[in-house]
């Protein structure tokens, strides 16, 4: 994808997020529709009994805003993770929007918010957790979209010629962070596979307009370091990022006319102290967040209220919270809402009620492009999703909080925690 001769780099930062597929040829996300608690027993080994470890003597975890950590730290591999909300405030719906696990006794704040200009989506989300010494944050940043062409039509969207999600992520980091140093771009393929799809289903609707137009969906993360308060930190900024193109040919002669819209789909950042980044822990966050199944459904009544061109086409593409989202595709949808018990299934239903063999392949599918393993919540007879590459996983028993390890003889009675072990749903 050649990129149009006269767009201009951003001076100023971008909007939040796209909102019309066909004006302005941009994807933009807000419902990872991946998981989540629900009304769930296992497939495998469902009802078989828990294992519970408690100290003797030792209390667990304070629930709540209040949470405290263990009796002693855990090993090092080992994390426990709290779940946090990430509000609305009444953009969309005045309810939580979506949850997150963090460390417990890391602190939360913003959550969804209202897109600022015509080219904007109606929401977007700007969210952080931060620690109790306030140097390490977990983030969700909100998406951007650019725009460029050299035929002198002009629209809403900022001008931009950024042509790939590495060059878009060195930006936003130097306007972010100034005086920052790269230390490492790495692709991340996972990232997109979801984006790769929906930018494929949109060209072929773009064919029908007529020719020339190309696209491609990436994703990434860009790793650096600054100096924060005399602290060497590290930093972190992923995302996932759509790019459409049309190039037609010039009658008058010269360069074909070329039109460039992009835009960002899914996003995460991280900092903390060179000394203490867990790239485990960030992983294993990012992979955590949810949407709120009756959220999101309001956000598609609400788009669907805007005139959007075609719902089937909202929901498809109103799909990426984080990098690595699944796509809200319809079957996506439905199977997110089993998980949630939005469908109104019920604990001794199962979580796949129906045609047990299709819904597992498609609770399957979700766990591959998130990451995940799909995990027996003992204490709320639900399912949740946890980071796939610990396979070890615990239910703290009087907190809304998770330990996941790769050590199977892990034993968090040890450390002062009560808490059920989990049974993998299969």
């Amino acid at each position: 994808m050649t990129r149009p001769s006269v767009a201009r780099p951003m001076s100023r930062p971008l909007p939040v997020s796209g909102r019309r597929l066909i004006t302005a040829l941009t994807l933009s996300a807000l419902a990872a529709c991946s998981g989540g608690s629900g009304t769930a027993q296992g497939e495998d080994g469902a009802g078989a009994p828990d294992a519970t470890a408690d100290a003797s003597g030792g209390g667990g975890l304070t629930a709540g805003a209040n949470a405290v950590g263990p009796a002693r730290p855990l090993p090092p591999g080992v994390l426990m993770l709290q779940r946090a909300s990430i509000p609305d405030p009444g953009v969309i719906a005045s309810t939580t929007a979506m949850t997150a696990l963090v460390p417990a006794g890391w602190r939360a704040q913003g959550g969804v918010i209202r897109g600022a200009s015509a080219c904007d989506e109606p929401y977007a989300v700007d969210w952080t957790a931060t620690s109790a010494d306030g140097q390490s944050t977990l983030s969700i940043f909100p998406t951007e979209v650019w725009s460029a062409s050299n035929t002198g039509a002009t629209g809403n969207c900022p001008l931009g010629e950024f042509m790939s999600v590495q060059d878009y992520l060195t930006a936003r980091m130097e306007r972010t962070y100034p005086g920052a140093r790269v230390v490492e771009f790495t692709n991340r393929p996972d990232f997109a596979e979801s984006a790769v799809q929906m930018v494929q289903r949109n060209l072929q609707r773009l064919q029908t307009l007529g020719s020339g137009f190309q696209g491609k969906a990436e994703g990434g993360e860009l790793h650096f370091t600054f100096t924060q308060n005399g602290v060497e930190m590290h930093g972190m900024l992923a995302a996932t990022a759509a790019f459409y193109l049309s190039q037609l040919p010039n009658a008058m002669g010269g360069p074909p006319l070329s039109s460039l819209s992009a835009g960002t789909l899914g996003t995460f950042g991280a900092t903390a102290p060179v000394a203490s980044w867990d790239k485990d822990l960030v992983e294993a966050s990012r992979r955590s967040i949810v949407p709120n199944a009756e959220w999101l459904q309001q956000l598609f009544s609400v788009k669907n209220q805007l005139g959007e061109i075609a719902v089937q086409g909202t929901r498809e593409r109103a799909a990426i919270i984080v990098a690595g989202g699944a796509a809200a595709t319809k079957a996506n949808i439905e199977s997110f809402q089993r998980m949630s018990g939005a469908d109104g299934s019920r604990a001794s239903e199962g979580m796949y009620p129906g045609d047990a063999s299709s819904d597992r392949s498609q609770r399957r599918s979700i766990e591959a492009i998130r990451g995940v393993d799909t995990y027996h919540d003992p204490v709320s007879g639900s399912a949740v999703q946890l980071d796939h590459t610990y396979g070890n996983a615990w239910r703290v028993n009087n907190q809304d909080a998770y330990i996941l390890t790769k050590d199977p003889n892990f034993n968090p009675g040890q450390y002062g925690i009560t808490a059920t072990q989990m049974k993998q749903i299969r």
